[in-house]
């Protein structure tokens, strides 16, 4: 997807002279030629990148700039200030009031071009870091919601099966117990990489919360998915008998839905009901919905 761009300014000549030299660098431009224009736009478009005059007439860009960073809808929207004003403190204020860069109306075309990849790259980097779960690496709740209405979306247009797996560390809360929090969270780790590290480029795994993961696999059943999580259920029991010379014997529980078993929006909700299932059945085991009795059906450990 092509990152959005947002330039305010009173100076036409300036619009024209920014998409010509931005000409090719994917970005879509679009203008507003005042300061109330452009607060509206910002909310309205929410661009990847505001480009901003500070001198117009009326409303300049210190107080566009206040009024974006007040709202929380448009807060976090980069603000590269563009000016004549070549004095520091005016670069001073502008960086105050929360602007991403400043740069002078006089600028080279490979200036401007480095500055607003050097912009984008950057809030690209932060939104990238605020979907991924510090802890384990893998993708947080945040992304995993929004990636399963698209995932959910995709499947409803082209009738192709989607399934869920949720995993729960059988034995968490006694590793934090009896071994100490470190312990733990080594233990969650070792298990988000193991989850990861099962199945293809295409399927997605990301972390919830208290030792539950989430495993999402486009183009597959139930049954595909059951036995992806039976695979994982092994690696998982092998190789966490010890976690750094301590024996710590970690098992995960796994629950399997899929979009041919129920209702698309319950997808989550039946994948944890399976999951409960397999706890109740004696842990360490992959519980599934049934495509067609939608009945819940348990594969113990060997």
């Amino acid at each position: 997807m092509n990152s959005t761009m947002l330039i305010v300014d009173d100076a036409p000549e300036v619009h024209k002279l920014v998409r010509f030299h931005l000409d090719g660098e994917g970005i879509d431009i679009h203008s507003a030629f005042n300061g109330e224009q452009g607060i509206l736009e910002a909310a309205t478009l929410r661009p990847s990148l505001i480009l901003l005059d500070v001198d117009m007439p009326g409303m300049d860009g210190f107080e566009v700039c206040r009024n974006l960073k007040s709202k929380p809808p448009t807060h976090a929207l980069p603000i590269i200030f563009l000016t004549a004003d070549s004095s520091q403190h005016s670069h001073i204020r502008g960086l105050n009031l929360g602007a991403a860069d400043y740069m002078n109306k006089a600028f080279k075309p490979e200036e401007l071009r480095a500055r607003v990849r050097a912009a984008l790259r950057l809030k690209s980097e932060i939104e990238k870091l605020a979907m991924v779960d510090g802890m384990t690496g893998l993708w947080n709740k945040t992304y995993m919601d929004l990636h399963l209405a698209s995932h959910l979306s995709h499947s409803r247009r082209t009738n192709r099966p989607l399934a869920c797996a949720v995993a729960d560390i059988d034995n968490l809360k006694h590793i934090n117990r009896n071994h100490g929090r470190t312990v733990g969270d080594r233990v969650l780790r070792a298990v988000g990489h193991i989850l990861a590290s099962q199945g293809r480029l295409e399927d997605t795994t990301g972390y919830l919360v208290n030792g539950k993961f989430i495993k999402l696999l486009p183009g597959i059943d139930g049954a595909g998915a059951g036995s992806l999580a039976d695979r994982a259920r092994v690696e998982i029991e092998k190789q966490l008998l010890e976690v750094d010379g301590v024996r710590v014997n970690a098992t995960c529980s796994f629950g399997i839905a899929d979009t041919h078993s129920g209702s698309e929006s319950s997808l989550l909700d039946r994948a944890d009901a399976a999951l409960l299932s397999a706890k109740h059945a004696g842990r360490n085991r992959v519980s599934a919905i049934e495509t067609k009795s939608r009945k819940i059906n348990v594969r113990a450990a060997a």
